[in-house]
């Protein structure tokens, strides 16, 4: 498996859900329980901003990388799924690393 940065999260493709994962344990459950629901244009996302796009062999840990975000695209992500949380004024949240943005996102999950 690539180096990952852990925690990490899933992002759905058009949707605005984010599915928090703080381990490879984690990780390995997500692939056994949820794996079979992916697209090809999910992806997951680490703590360091990797992106990671998530092949159709998901399950056998295809993790094909494809860009990094910077913590101002990350921020709109975390405020839409904030949001979606049902939290108001997300557009008022902000954070300055990936690390507070993954820590805001465990607590809302």
């Amino acid at each position: 498996m690539n180096n990952i940065y852990w925690p990490a999260i899933v992002q759905l493709h058009l949707h605005d859900e984010l599915i928090y994962i703080k381990d490879p344990h984690a990780w390995q459950n997500f692939l056994i329980t949820d794996a079979i629901h992916l697209a090809p244009e999910d992806q997951l996302i680490d703590s360091n901003g990797q992106c990671y796009l998530l092949s159709p062999q998901a399950s056998q840990h295809s993790l094909i990388p494809s860009g990094k975000l910077t913590v101002s695209q990350f921020i709109p992500l975390v405020q839409q799924y904030a949001q979606l949380q049902g939290h108001c004024c997300s557009s008022k949240l902000m954070f300055t690393s990936f690390e507070q943005g993954f820590a805001i996102i465990d607590q809302l999950d």
